[in-house]
Order: structure tokens, then C-alpha cells, then sequence
């Protein structure tokens, strides 16, 4: 399929439980406004059917600059999810020597969908995703499928509403994993997959960074030697591949100092999911990522009203 789904019409916005009750008691003279997930989410869902491949489903998430695709029956009611690091969790775990397009979608996507009302304001939204650590719900109301919110819709608004309100050392990760360019690539994307979103390639200095795009052609990337080799074997091939194979070589970086909303301005702009964050002897230091911004929406001062 890898179509784009309209959302439906807008259901007028309630609150409801507690946060109603909440925001009704906020005062509106000294509060700021801040949106509903109806306001932020992406309207317009790229989907996929089951039977799809893999290969479709990449090429389909490449061209609409999407890291997840909402798997679809034949009536587009969503009954599944695909994402970038789905489709390189399979890659490592399959041990057989199938391209992408000969593997089902099916075979790769996630049943659990993570849902969320378009009435939940986004402060609430971003706290739900920095608890639960998700990347991306499935906006529904009335309907099935409404929409999808994701880490890069929040980002957006995080980058439009607060800047200036943090700089990027104030939520940055100290603690990361780097890699050497002559690394095996297998080993460092179970850190991608498992732990953080890309991986900055640093020698005696950052040569690259490792990312979840640069996994999905990891098939491609076998050496011609290892793809010929009788009986050909998946695991011992992968294992060839290094880190300077796939990096994507010159990457855009952040400094500590920097504000944390131009900085997800950047991520936004260039369709990346992290940056190296770099001092000011041009080491990395640390790593930003949208999840980062996301908790930092998340902690933005509660007393604020929905907007109507």
C-alpha cells in the first residue's frame, strides 16, 4: 500500500477526569497557553499493509521522512506498527540471506499500538512518552485513526513555544556509546536498536555517526567476497560489515551551549534523530536526542491551561 491515510474530521476538544478538573482550576491571567494533541499531531498517517515487504516499507518511510508506518487492513483500520528499528531488529535476527523486498512486513511489524486521545494536552502527551518511552502513539478519538503523534511532532512545538527556555547541557546524555569506524557493525547496532538512536564514530576525532537509516542497507553494503561465498552464511556476512561502511561521514553537531529548541529545530530539519554535542575543543561530549526534548517538554511548569 504505503499510502497516506486523511485524518478525520476534529472532534471539538473536552477535557475530561482529573485533567479537566485541573485545568479548570488554573487561572488563565497568569498562565501560558499550551496545545492538545489534536493541535500537534500528523494528520495525514503513512500507511502499509501486512503483505507489503520491507523493502516497500523503507522506501515508503524515506520518502515521507517518517521512522514509523502504521500497518493497516484492508478496511485502514490499524492493526500494527512498523518502524526503522523494527525492520533493523529483524535484519540482525535473521538468519536467513533474504533481501527486503522478499520479507513480509508482517514478519517485522509490532502488534501493540500505543494509543492516545486527541484531547490529552501535549505537556501531558510528552510526559506519557518520556514514562512510557515511546516514539510515537496513534492519535484516536472517535475514530480509529485520527492521526499519529510522534517524538518530531513534539519536537516542533517544544522548538516554536520554548526557546531559550534550556540549553542543550541542561537534558544532553553524558553517558553514550561511540564507536571506532573499524568496529563490526552488528555489535554497534545493538546499542542503536536497544539504547540510543545513533552512534557517534569517533577516532582521534568524530569521523561519522551510525544511525538507524544507515542499518536498513546493511544488506546492501555486504561485501561482494562475503555475498558470494558458498554456502553463504547470514550471520558470518553481517559480521563483515564494519562501522565506516555504513556511517554517514561528516554529521551535523550541536555545542553544550547551545539552546535546546534551535537544537530540535535541527533535528527536525535535517530528519536526524540525535546530535553529537560538542565542546568547545571539538569533542563529543554528549549526545541529544528528540527523546531528550521530549522529557524536557514534559517538565515544563504545570501550570498552564489548555488551548481552545
Amino acid at each position: 500500500m504505503g499510502t497516506v491515510s486523511p485524518a478525520y474530521m476534529k472532534s471539538p476538544l473536552t477535557l475530561t477526569g482529573f485533567e479537566g478538573a485541573f485545568y479548570s482550576m488554573v487561572s488563565p491571567q497568569a498562565s501560558l497557553r499550551v496545545a492538545a494533541v489534536s493541535d500537534v499531531m500528523t494528520a495525514w498517517v503513512v500507511t502499509v499493509a501486512p503483505s507489503d515487504s520491507l523493502l516497500k516499507a523503507r522506501d515508503v518511510m524515506t520518502q515521507n521522512r517518517a521512522s514509523q508506518l502504521v500497518v493497516v487492513d484492508q478496511r485502514n483500520r490499524p492493526i500494527g506498527l512498523i518502524s526503522k528499528r523494527d525492520i533493523a531488529r529483524f535484519l540482525l535476527d535473521d538468519n536467513t540471506t533474504r533481501n527486503l523486498n522478499e520479507i513480509p512486513v508482517s514478519e517485522a511489524s509490532s502488534n501493540s499500538i500505543p494509543m492516545i486521545r486527541t484531547d490529552v494536552s501535549v505537556l501531558n502527551a510528552a510526559r506519557m512518552f518520556d514514562t512510557d518511552n515511546l516514539a510515537y502513539a496513534v492519535v484516536t478519538n472517535d475514530n480509529p485513526l485520527s492521526g499519529i503523534i510522534t517524538e518530531t511532532d513534539l519536537c516542533h512545538y517544544f522548538s516554536q513555544k520554548w526557546p531559550g527556555k534550556f540549553k542543550v547541557t541542561d537534558f544532553m546524555r553524558s553517558d553514550f556509546i561511540f564507536a571506532k569506524s573499524s568496529y563490526s557493525v552488528v555489535h554497534v547496532a545493538h546499542a542503536i536498536i536497544f539504547r540510543q538512536p545513533s552512534v557517534p564514530v569517533i577516532d582521534e576525532e568524530l569521523v561519522g555517526v551510525l544511525t538507524l537509516s544507515d542499518i536498513l542497507s546493511i544488506r546492501e553494503k555486504i561485501p561482494e567476497a562475503a555475498a558470494s561465498r558458498l554456502p553463504s552464511n547470514a550471520k558470518a556476512d553481517l559480521a563483515l560489515v564494519t562501522t565506516k561502511d555504513l556511517m554517514t561521514r561528516n554529521p551535523i553537531t550541536t555545542s553544550e551551549e547551545a539552546d535546546l529548541a534551535q537544537a530540535a529545530q535541527i533535528l527536525i530539519n535535517k530528519g536526524v534523530g540525535s546530535l553529537p554535542v560538542m565542546d568547545d575543543e571539538a569533542k563529543v561530549v554528549g549526545l541529544i536526542t528528540k527523546h531528550d526534548i521530549v522529557k524536557a517538554l514534559g517538565q515544563i511548569d504545570r501550570n498552564l491551561i489548555l488551548e481552545t
